[in-house]
């Protein structure tokens, strides 16, 4: 499966979710709920991922400039 890259930018759904470094858990993804986060998204544990770096996925909101 693919793995994002820390920034990464990508469409989910009908949303965009960013790839950032974590310090260890899951707090603050956006998939925490998802019973079976790994089998839609990719890895996200630093061992299993290639960077070594725990990350979680969270929403960008798109901003309003009119």
């Amino acid at each position: 499966m693919e793995e994002y890259k820390v920034g990464e930018v990508f469409q989910f759904g009908k949303i965009k979710l960013k790839c950032v470094e974590a310090p260890s858990d899951c707090t603050g993804c956006f998939l925490l709920s998802f019973a079976y986060c790994l089998s839609c998204i990719g890895e996200c544990n630093w061992n299993k991922r290639s960077d070594h770096k725990n990350v979680i996925f969270i929403e960008v909101k798109e901003e309003n400039n009119g």
